[in-house]
């Protein structure tokens, strides 16, 4: 995972999401490539005065964006990151399918804004659309969420089958961290344990626990639960194209867990 994406907006909560993907990639000798699409709008944004290279709209957007990583420059010098930044007039959701393939991108790290109602609204919709669209692992940063090392991560899973390719990322980080992996099934009535061993087989050097927590009000409420009494350092799930979860509350769990979750929350795109 060298090469990692971070969407901005020039927004705190994006910044909070790029402090966070710069400790993420000292682990990993990574590559940060900070990115920032736009759509200009010809009758309010555009300036005639001005040549098309020349508009002062975008003018003010790289210099948004030479601010930004000219406030981190040291700090990407310490850690030994190297950073690449790009202003471009794209649609936000290029970035997570198009732009990811021809930058090769490895993983992708984003704030979101918690909020309920009309007010699932900025980073928080389009941090959801982007588990959507990715083939790669998103990492959501919560929008006030300080750095601390991954100590604890917590593995919400139905315990369907999974390939050992989905998981290797969420392994890759558990090791680098020497962090400890606790698998968590939410018990609805069935007990999944014996599906737990195969799956604990691809996740090699990786100390695991398996624990059931039971259903509370909903899924998502009982994680959030489990995981703050764990006080873990990241939440871990997979996006299946129809899992058990979705088939049974019809509703996406990942994707409620964006709008919701105080942790950093790993979602796996199934492989």
């Amino acid at each position: 995972m060298r090469r990692i994406l971070i969407p901005t907006d020039f927004s705190d909560i994006a910044e909070n999401a790029l402090k966070y993907a710069i400790e993420i990639a000292a682990k990993f000798d990574g590559e940060l490539l900070l990115y920032h699409v736009y759509s200009m709008n010809k009758k309010l944004d555009y300036d005639w005065d001005f040549p098309e290279d020349e508009q002062p709209y975008v003018m003010d957007l790289e210099r948004k964006m030479n601010n930004l990583k000219g406030k981190y420059k040291e700090e990407f010098k310490r850690k030994g990151i190297s950073i690449e930044t790009k202003v471009e007039e794209h649609h936000i959701f290029t970035l997570f399918d198009t732009l990811v393939r021809k930058h090769e991108i490895d993983l992708i790290i984003m704030g979101s804004q918690g909020a309920t109602g009309l007010e699932k609204v900025v980073f928080g919709s389009v941090a959801a659309q982007a588990l959507d669209l990715a083939k790669v692992p998103v990492i959501v940063a919560p929008p006030l969420y300080e750095y601390q090392a991954i100590d604890k991560i917590v593995w919400a899973t139905d315990l369907n089958s999974v390939s050992a390719n989905t998981l290797a990322p969420m392994q890759e980080l558990a090791v680098r961290f020497n962090a400890h992996l606790t698998i968590l099934n939410i018990n609805t009535g069935e007990s999944k344990k014996k599906s737990s061993h195969q799956i604990e087989s691809y996740l090699q050097n990786v100390e695991t626990t398996y624990q059931e927590a039971p259903l509370s009000e909903s899924i998502n409420q009982s994680i959030n639960l489990f995981i703050k009494a764990m006080k873990c350092d990241l939440l871990c799930m997979i996006r299946r194209e129809k899992g058990f979860f979705e088939s049974l509350f019809q509703t996406s769990i990942t994707k409620e867990q964006v709008y919701n979750t105080q942790t950093p929350f790993l979602v796996l795109p199934e492989a």
